[in-house]
């Protein structure tokens, strides 16, 4: 009798515990050796410490099952994965089938004393990045600390979890379709969509007129790295104004759109020249945007500033009186407006 009550009981429990909820296992993640533009011993010892925050934050966000730093480098070696290929097709294979859902990448530029740091993360069922961070820092361990823990609760803000999906969230936490001269997240005019969301954003939306100012470009005499494609105003900014910020010089072009907030958001930027370009196209000549359009050959309020170094002297600026683009020197003042890219 005893042992057919302990058999049920037994039985019971068994039953029992079947039929609580069982919980999904956390996506299996993973954060990879940081790149480096430089081979200064400092600069490398930095980008460790930077890793190892970013992993040790992402512990801390309790939704992923977190690699350990040794185990997926020793992974990676076993694999013979190079993390600057890491989104190859036989890469992803070998990452999927040891049941890794996520790879977080990361960038360490040196420029001067300053550290332009961005952090991506790869779906590795897809292969693509579907969301990036990035953020200016100083090389000091004080700045290296509370800037890095910036850019992780950026990073994860604009990341939500669910099941194994990584998806962007807009202001209300969901996402939607946009469309050239929709109202974007931050009340400016969406006037480009590359066509899925990808290395952290999708559309660029240019702020409103009210927000418009005018500026020299700065940085006179001095080479800045800088892009003209689309993409690449974010990185130029930043570039931009990590060199005027080692010369002492306020108020510049760039530095008015990094600086500025609107809509609730903090993360704008000069455009690129073939950014700024598509404003031109998709919203001003749709007649959106309000921009300055009336040739005046006084105060050159028509004329644009993008984030494209054309020379040490020069940089180039649009007209959206006609649509032209040329150079212009660095030292004269055109209008400004921001753009921001989500």
């Amino acid at each position: 009798m005893k042992k057919t009550i302990l058999i049920l009981t037994a039985l019971f429990i068994s039953a029992a515990l079947s039929a609580q909820p069982q919980h999904a296992a956390l996506p299996r993640l993973a954060v990879v050796q940081f790149a480096v533009n430089t081979p200064r011993q400092k600069a490398q010892e930095d980008a460790i410490a930077i890793r190892n925050f970013v992993q040790s934050n992402m512990v801390a966000s309790g939704k992923y099952d977190v690699i350990t730093r040794d185990e997926i480098d020793k992974l990676l070696e076993n694999q013979r994965i190079q993390v600057s290929s890491i989104s190859s097709s036989e890469n992803l294979r070998k990452l999927q089938l040891q049941n890794i859902n996520y790879i977080v990448t990361g960038t360490v530029d040196a420029i001067d004393n300053d550290y332009g740091v961005t952090i991506s993360i790869l779906d590795v069922s897809t292969g693509r990045f579907s969301h990036s961070t990035s953020q200016f820092m100083n090389n000091t361990s004080a700045d290296i600390y509370n800037k890095t823990a910036a850019l992780v609760r950026n990073f994860q803000q604009g990341l939500s979890n669910e099941g194994e999906n990584v998806v962007q969230t807009g202001r209300a936490g969901t996402s939607r379709q946009y469309f050239i001269g929709d109202e974007g997240p931050a009340g400016g005019i969406v006037f480009f969509d590359k066509g899925e969301f990808s290395n952290g954003w999708r559309y660029l939306e240019a702020a409103p007129a009210r927000t418009e100012s005018k500026a020299e470009w700065g940085a006179h005499g001095q080479d800045v790295a800088t892009s003209t494609a689309i993409g690449t105003g974010k990185k130029n900014t930043e570039l931009i104004v990590a060199h005027l910020r080692q010369r002492g010089e306020i108020a510049r072009a760039a530095q008015l759109c990094a600086g500025m907030e609107y809509g609730g958001y903090k993360d704008w930027f000069l455009p690129s020249k073939d950014e700024l370009y598509l404003m031109y196209k998709n919203l001003r000549q749709k007649g959106l945007g309000n921009f300055k359009t009336t040739a005046d050959r006084i105060n050159w309020t028509q004329v644009y500033w993008s984030s494209s170094q054309y020379d040490t002297n020069s940089a180039w600026r649009q007209y959206f009186s006609d649509g032209d683009q040329l150079s212009g020197g660095k030292l004269y003042t055109f209008s400004v407006r921001a753009v921001r890219a989500f």
